[in-house]
């Protein structure tokens, strides 16, 4: 192998796991993980399954597709200060049924979702990951939906050994207890499987997501737990306050992650509304104290349609 050969693989090796470590989950990485979609719910660090109503809700929670208006969206991320290693992402939702009940809730809704993680390797080499990712929310009656996804993905590099490719399902369902309470729960990659094409096969590691929101008349808070590796390995406390003048919402929150290096990050963020509330421009940070990570900036556009 040349040396080239043995930059990548480190360069690569150092790309996957900053980008699972980006989602302030644990230090533990590996390849095909990714941060969530999208800046909103990075500014409530990362507490977002059961608040998320937009069309994050295709990668957060497939079940709140049922709350999303149709529209599409792009998100920007740089996983690593200093360094050309990216992620883009466009989505797309589609809601359907919208009259049927009297709450607004789609009775089915459809979304789907496109992403790029790329990185530019010394050399002139590049590594680069490209994901499809579909989902379905169905809502049997208006306090509770159900969702589902299945993510298509494949990565490609200049090293013979490294190309993979593979598939995931999550399950998800939300319900609302009450006119303030709600509740969420995400099975994220409850099924997968990725070979390289060496004939190597992996499973990625599954996340259960449980959260608890409360909705007031001024301000939205929500709280998730997190158990991956066989442990609870990230607790989030998130919130926002509802867009002031309908033009400006705050949002802030932070991590407890016990996983890998135990540590709590904080984050914060704001969205921007206009064009009559159907453009809106998100951003969010989260101020990591790892020294490979550090400030990560988040930004998102969305516009419904």
């Amino acid at each position: 192998m040349t040396k080239r050969s043995l930059c990548l693989i480190a360069m690569v090796a150092c790309a996957i796991g900053a980008a699972a470590r980006a989602r302030a989950e644990s230090s533990q990485g590996g390849a095909f993980q990714l941060p969530f979609y999208g800046a909103r719910g990075w500014g409530m660090a990362g507490a977002f399954i059961v608040r998320v109503d937009d069309e994050s809700a295709v990668d957060w929670n497939p079940a709140g597709l049922a709350h999303a208006s149709r529209s599409a969206g792009a998100s920007y991320l740089q996983l690593v200060e200093g360094l050309l290693i990216g992620q883009s992402q466009i989505v797309f939702t589609m809601p359907l049924e919208r009259g049927r009940h009297e709450t607004g809730v789609a009775r089915h809704a459809f979304g789907a979702l496109y992403t790029n993680l790329a990185a530019d390797i010394v050399g002139g080499e590049s590594y680069s990951e490209n994901h499809m990712r579909l989902a379905y929310a169905f809502t049997p009656e208006p306090l509770v939906s159900f969702g589902l996804a299945a993510t298509g993905f494949i990565s490609r590099s200049g090293v013979a050994g490294f190309d993979a490719w593979g598939t995931s399902f999550d399950i998800s369902g939300d319900l609302s207890l009450s006119a303030s309470w709600s509740l969420a729960a995400v099975a994220r990659d409850a099924f997968s499987r990725y070979s390289y094409d060496d004939a190597r096969d992996y499973e990625k590691e599954p996340q259960y997501i449980v959260g608890l929101a409360w909705q007031g008349p001024r301000l939205a808070a929500e709280a998730d737990v997190v158990r991956s590796y066989g442990s609870w390995t990230r607790v989030s406390v998130g919130a926002e306050t509802v867009y002031f003048f309908s033009h400006v919402a705050l949002r802030g929150g932070v991590a407890f992650l016990s996983g890998g290096d135990s540590r709590a990050v904080p984050s914060f963020g704001l969205s921007v509304r206009a064009w009559s509330e159907r453009l809106a421009m998100h951003y969010g940070a989260s101020l990591d104290e790892d020294e490979a990570l550090g400030r990560t900036h988040r930004v998102s556009l969305a516009i419904r349609i």
